[in-house]
Order: C-alpha cells, then sequence, then structure tokens
C-alpha cells in the first residue's frame, strides 16, 4: 500500500473513533521550523489548508515544541478560537498529538463536536494512529531518493581517513579529529573523549565549546555522551529545537547548540573512546555527517590497534599478557551501514579476503572463546603489519577473520591474498606455551563484481573460505 494510501486509511480510522469533526495531519520540517498540513479529513469548509505553522509559536507549534500530547475540554465554557479554522467553530474537544518516530515527524489534530473529553482508551487509540503516521512519513523519505545535504568527495575522505589512521600515537590521532576539513563535515565544536580501564571517560581535547572540558568525566547515562557509552551506537540530534541538551556533565553549563552529534571508537571488547560534534545551526548536522563520523572513529579504531602492536617474530608467543590489544579493532556490525554510504555507494573498488582456521574445532575444544581471542588477536597483529593499503579486519564467530580492503580491486586483492598465505604460512604458533599447527582456508568477494550490499559481500567470502575447505575432503 502506497504511504499515501496509508495515511489516508489512519486518517479515516482515527476520524471515525474519536467521532471527529477534523482529524488532520500536519508534516514537520525541521530544516524550516515549520508544520503544513500533509493529510486530513474535515467537515469543515472553514479549514486553513495552505496554512504554514511555526514550531515553538501557538497551538500545534508549541506541541511540536515539547513533544507533548495535549488534551483540552471545552465542556462550561466558552471555546478557544482554534488557529488551523479560518472562523469560530463549536469544538467541544480536541486532543493534539506529536508524530514521532526517530525524530519528529509531524503533528495529529483530533478535534470534534460530540466528544467533550478524550478517555484513556481513546487516547491511546489515537496515539497509536499518531506511531503508525510517523512510520509512513518516515518511509516516505526513504522511498522518495531523498537526499539530505550534497555526497562528499570520496577522494578526499579517502585521503583524510588515511591520514587519521596513520597518526603515531592517541594524542596524534585526537588532534587531527579537530581539525577535520569543513568540506567534509562542517562543525563548530569537537571533543574527543577516552576510557580508562576503571571506564571514567575523560575529554582530552576540544574545541569550539567555550569553555575548558578536561574537568569533566564522562559516565554512564549522563547525557549524549553517556547514551552513546550506554547502548555502543552512533548518535544524532539535527535538531534540537532550542531546548537544553547535556551533552557530557551534569555539571557542564548549559549548552546552546542546534545541533549535535556522537560517533563510538570502539572494538566488540570494550568502548575505547567518543568523537563529539556540534554546530550552532539546528541541522547543520545531518546523516550523511553521521556516517561519515561514524567511519572515521572506526578508523580510529583500528589506527589505536597498530599502535599497541609490536612486530612479531617467525616465532608468535601468543597469550603474552592481558594487556594485549589487537593490531586493528574488530569492525562492529553497527558500522556497516555507515560504511556503505560513504564507500561502496561512492563506487569505489572494495575486497574483502577471509581468512578461516579450517582446524578451529581441534584448537579450540577447551576454553574456546578464550584461546580463539589469543590466537585471532594476533594473527590479526600480524596481518595489520603485512597488509598496506587501507583496511579494517573484522572477527568471524571463533573460527576467523575478513579482512575488508579499501579501493582495492579484484586483481590486486588476489595477489594480496597470496602474499597472506604464503606469509601465515611460515609463522611457526604456540598458544599457552605450547607449539600449534594451524591450517587456513581463504575466500575473496569484491565490489561491484560480487554485489553490494556489504553483509553478503562478508557471507561470499566466507562461504568461499569454507568451500575450499569442502573441495579437499571431496
Amino acid at each position: 500500500m502506497p504511504p499515501k494510501n496509508a495515511l489516508s486509511n489512519l486518517i479515516e480510522l482515527a476520524s471515525n473513533v474519536a467521532d471527529a469533526y477534523t482529524t488532520a495531519l500536519y508534516a514537520a520540517d525541521l530544516e524550516q521550523g515549520t508544520l503544513t498540513l500533509r493529510s486530513h479529513l474535515t467537515l469543515s469548509s472553514h479549514l486553513k489548508t495552505d496554512a504554514v505553522f511555526t514550531i515553538g509559536e501557538g497551538f500545534l507549534g508549541d506541541v511540536a515544541m515539547s513533544q507533548e500530547p495535549r488534551i483540552e475540554d471545552f465542556a462550561g465554557t466558552d471555546a478557544a478560537p482554534l488557529e488551523w479554522y479560518t472562523k469560530m467553530e463549536n469544538i467541544k474537544g480536541l486532543m493534539v498529538v506529536p508524530v514521532v518516530r526517530k525524530e519528529l515527524e509531524g503533528i495529529l489534530v483530533v478535534d470534534s463536536k460530540e466528544n467533550y473529553s478524550f478517555t484513556p482508551k481513546l487516547q491511546k487509540l489515537i496515539a497509536g494512529f499518531a506511531d503508525q503516521m510517523g512510520w509512513y512519513l518516515s518511509l516516505e523519505k526513504k522511498n522518495s531518493n531523498w537526499i539530505d545535504g550534497e555526497p562528499s568527495d570520496f577522494q578526499q575522505m579517502m585521503k583524510w581517513c588515511r591520514f587519521l589512521g596513520d597518526a603515531p600515537h592517541r594524542k596524534a590521532l585526537s588532534e587531527r579529529f579537530l581539525h577535520i576539513p569543513k568540506s567534509l563535515i562542517h562543525c563548530d565544536a569537537t571533543a574527543v573523549v577516552w576510557f580508562e580501564s576503571e571506564g571514567t571517560g575523560r575529554i582530552t581535547h576540544s574545541k569550539g565549546w567555550g569553555q575548558g572540558l578536561k574537568a569533566l568525566t564522562i559516565e554512564s547515562g549522563a547525557g549524549l555522551c553517556g547514551a552513546c557509552l550506554d547502548n555502543g551506537q552512533p548518535m544524532l540530534v539535527r535538531n534540537t529545537m532550542n531546548r537544553s541538551w547535556t551533552v557530557f556533565s551534569d555539571d557542564e553549563p548549559p549548552q546552546t547548540f542546534g545541533s549535535l552529534m556522537v560517533a563510538p571508537i570502539a572494538s566488540d571488547k570494550r568502548m575505547l573512546g567518543l568523537v563529539v560534534c556540534a554546530t550552532r545551526e539546528a541541522n547543520g548536522l545531518k546523516q550523511p555527517e553521521m556516517d561519515k563520523l561514524t567511519l572515521m572513529a572506526t578508523l580510529a579504531a583500528s589506527s589505536l590497534g597498530q599502535m599497541n602492536s609490536t612486530s612479531p617474530s617467525s616465532d608468535l608467543i601468543l597469550g603474552a599478557g592481558e594487556n594485549t590489544v589487537p593490531s586493528s579493532q574488530y569492525f562492529a556490525p553497527i558500522h556497516i551501514k555507515a560504511f556503505e554510504a560513504e564507500i561502496i555507494e561512492r563506487n569505489a573498488p572494495v575486497s574483502l579476503i577471509s581468512v578461516r582456521l579450517r582446524n578451529a574445532g581441534s584448537l579450540f575444544r577447551e576454553k574456546r572463546r578464550e584461546r580463539s581471542d589469543m590466537l585471532l588477536d594476533q594473527i590479526s597483529m600480524y596481518l595489520s603489519g603485512e597488509i598496506s593499503p587501507l583496511k579494517l579486519i573484522m572477527k568471524h564467530s571463533d573460527e576467523g577473520l575478513i579482512v575488508l580492503l579499501i579501493s582495492v580491486n579484484e586483481q590486486d586483492a588476489y595477489e594480496l591474498e597470496e602474499s597472506i598465505q604464503d606469509a601465515l604460512s611460515r609463522i611457526s604458533f604456540s598458544l599457552e606455551g605450547s607449539p600449534i599447527q594451524v591450517d587456513f582456508d581463504y575466500g575473496r568477494s569484491s565490489f561491484p563484481s560480487d554485489g553490494s550490499d556489504l553483509e553478503k559481500l562478508m557471507d561470499i567470502s566466507w562461504n568461499r573460505a569454507r568451500h575450499v575447505e569442502e573441495q579437499a575432503h571431496g
């Protein structure tokens, strides 16, 4: 069912259950800060169908700003003039509900000359209709191929990512984040947070906030950063609607920024840090900016691993200590779509190489997860030193790794796979002090020849590595 028909049907249903005189859905334009009539059903000839209401002003604008429903009962009183009519209507009661998905999508107005009050059951029903309307409004944006902002220049993005990846130490990495080119992400303030071993977050580098931030600490549940810490997901507030937002800590002075975003620097083992950006202007940061920052943060995690690794000798002693850090932090699944948006959708070549432990079952009969992590972390360290192109290394279950190579075509990936096979075949592995024999299988996939969905490319690469074993056994 097309969204327009679905919205019309939802309007009709809401109108029927409420004995409504008018049911009207106003769509929100957060960039313009306005509400305009999207769909309606009315018995009045005086509805302002071409009116534009300002978020934050008037009856509708106040509900949009507060994002709290408002109910009015005019029983026994003179009905107030309502801004969506050109003349007075004898309205007995009304309910105005914010339509919200991930952000404000619009306002639903239901008024009636029959109902003096909206019962809790009726309120719940109308809120359910509003929720469905929010879903369809959000789908319309996606299905209409709506593009929020101009796409970034791919070559510049890759150049900047390489610059981040080449940072020699954490301080240099932090300083580079403070100087993201405005042509990639135009922001008025930036901050970098690092989490120490006890879990406390410290703001080591910042600019543009109008105050010193080093005395603040980032803790679970406090502000935008605390929320990102808790769920490990990038977070974007496109329009603060001039409301006061806590960004770092309850101890900070009120912030006056119009748009905020934060991306985690994380491995699948722990949160390493955060990068925070803000603009004074509402809607200054949108999904393309969020995708870019997410990709940068992912590569920062990879860079951190390389800073902490050392080149292994020909005889790797595995499980050398609890503080061992993988040379390339495992690529978190939450970043996959951001990667597709910034790399694959720009038509740059991408290749994946799966490195699978053929004899994982016999190697990890006991302490499977612990021993697998020991071995895969050290293999990851070694591969990071051997592979020069920009890359990310992902853990795949307990049986191996997938190396994702940026701007590497099929032929180059084939040659690189051969060099990896040769290098790993010459290493003598040991686990917990005992020599072990490690057998590998390999598989490749590439964009665009094998498809454009990154998760499918990962599956293809991994399945080809498994197929090698199947062929070996006839």
